[in-house]
């Protein structure tokens, strides 16, 4: 019988490469935010008291992600990143523990971002909730290592998804893509195999750590390649 995998935020471009990555070998639930809202609790405690499967992979990557200077934000515009991008997760990785519905031996991965490392304008939001993600995956790698259960993330570069071009024009990527030594956007594909691999037997040894896939940009590549 194939064991089970929750992809949550697999109806994005890079969810749903992930999904058919591992719908040859799991059986895959993916959530899409008709059924899964995570801006909201009360659709996360429904999705969970409904939830009875025993997931042997759950794999994160939904994302809010609405540039705006800080002090042109409101306050709720914050919270509602927070909520989406590390609340959200947080509370379900909580119940489905202490449900026991993440076979031992399995793993947690996270889509996290450069912006967990770095800031930008216009970010904050994304920037800290990204930021606070990286603590979740350290401190739950060490604990949740009780039930060996791995918990690792993957931090994409500019990726070439609806999202990337949603918030930025076509000549704000060439200018990119002149900053990146491989000299190209990323395809969600590539960040579905490092999920794949990191959820594998080949990724056994690798646990509390982000995986950065973003083509040399931040080992300088942003400061021009000149």
């Amino acid at each position: 019988m194939k064991k089970s995998v929750l992809v949550i935020g697999g109806y994005g471009d890079i969810g749903r490469s992930i999904s058919t990555r591992f719908s040859k070998l799991y059986n895959v639930t993916s959530t899409k935010r008709e059924e899964l809202d995570l801006s909201s609790n009360r659709s996360i405690e429904s999705f969970l008291e409904n939830s009875q499967t025993k997931f042997e992979h759950i794999i994160f990557c939904a994302a809010e992600n609405s540039p705006k200077l800080f002090l042109e934000s409101e306050f709720s515009d914050i919270e509602k990143s927070i909520q989406i991008n590390f609340l959200s997760i947080t509370r379900i990785l909580h119940s489905l523990s202490k449900k026991n519905l993440i076979n031992h031996g399995g793993t947690v991965t996270i889509i996290s971002s450069l912006y967990s490392y770095f800031g930008r304008l216009k970010r904050l939001p994304y920037s800290v909730s990204k930021h606070a993600l990286s603590g979740l995956v350290k401190n739950l790698a060490l604990e949740l290592s009780t039930y060996k259960i791995r918990v690792n993330s993957v931090s994409p570069g500019y990726i070439d998804t609806k999202l990337t071009r949603k918030n930025l024009n076509k000549n704000e990527i060439e200018d990119i893509k002149n900053c990146i030594p491989s000299g190209f956007l990323g395809s969600p594909d590539d960040i579905g195999n490092i999920v794949f691999f990191l959820s594998s037997e080949n990724g056994q040894y690798i646990n509390g750590q982000d995986i950065i896939a973003d083509g040399g940009f931040s080992i300088g590549g942003f400061m021009g390649l000149e």
